[in-house]
């Protein structure tokens, strides 16, 4: 079974230094529906466009799916950060991206850091990573390396990912740049897709060591106060 506590995601905020994560609630759809109208994006995150009421759809089969873990980035600097919990309608100014997780299980023949489990053991788990930063004014500022390595430092601890990977079209050279900066290698190419698929599979030592200088966070909790029918 995958970790009983990866859904605890919907009702906490990981705070760091340039990017906050809030999780992804009915309040943040609209702008969301607006940044996947631009063609650019849809094509960097091979998303076809969806009309408002399937976005809504998505956005709540997306709560309720013990498979996905998803954030919305915000900027920090944009953020009203409170002691102990944040609110998701005081910040929606703030919102600049999105960071997911999309978990399966490692098969037992896959090589994890060396190792095959045995066929006996609990499954482990592997998470494919995607990242995005919609909004013009905050690219290329650091951002998204930051909001990756909260989400890698999350996976590892909190859901016990062991393998993180992504797949990224070979002409999103920045996209591309970012993982390989992170560790990630190139372990498949999709040639019909015109496809790299980079992994990166660490020790959660060396894990943290790597990803704390950027995506090290605190815990905050922001109640689900919402009044959109989720």
């Amino acid at each position: 079974m995958l970790c009983p506590r990866m859904k605890q995601n919907y009702e906490i905020c990981l705070v760091g230094q340039q990017t906050t994560l809030f999780p992804y609630r009915p309040e943040h759809v609209e702008k969301y529906h607006e940044w996947m109208k631009d063609e650019e994006l849809l094509q960097a995150t091979d998303s076809e466009p969806l009309s408002l009421d399937e976005e809504i759809a998505m956005q709540i089969s997306w709560k309720d799916d013990p498979m996905k873990c998803t954030f919305i980035v915000h900027a920090s600097e944009g953020c009203r950060l409170g002691d102990s919990e944040l609110s998701v309608a005081e910040n929606l100014g703030a919102m600049v991206g999105d960071v997911n997780l999309f978990l399966s299980h490692i098969e037992p023949d896959d090589d994890v850091d060396g190792e095959r489990p045995a066929s006996d053991e609990e499954p482990q788990i592997q998470a494919e990573i995607d990242i995005m930063i919609a909004e013009k004014s905050y690219k290329r500022q650091g951002l998204g390396k930051s909001a990756t390595c909260s989400m890698l430092l999350y996976g590892a601890n909190e859901l016990q990912v062991k393998r993180f990977f992504c797949k990224i079209n070979e002409d999103n050279h920045a996209s591309i740049k970012l993982f390989e900066g992170l560790g990630f290698v190139q372990c498949d190419y999709a040639a019909c897709f015109r496809q790299v698929e980079l992994q990166l599979v660490k020790p959660l030592a060396e894990l943290e060591a790597l990803m704390k200088p950027y995506g090290e966070y605190r815990v905050l909790r922001c109640p689900d106060t919402s009044t959109i029918q989720s």
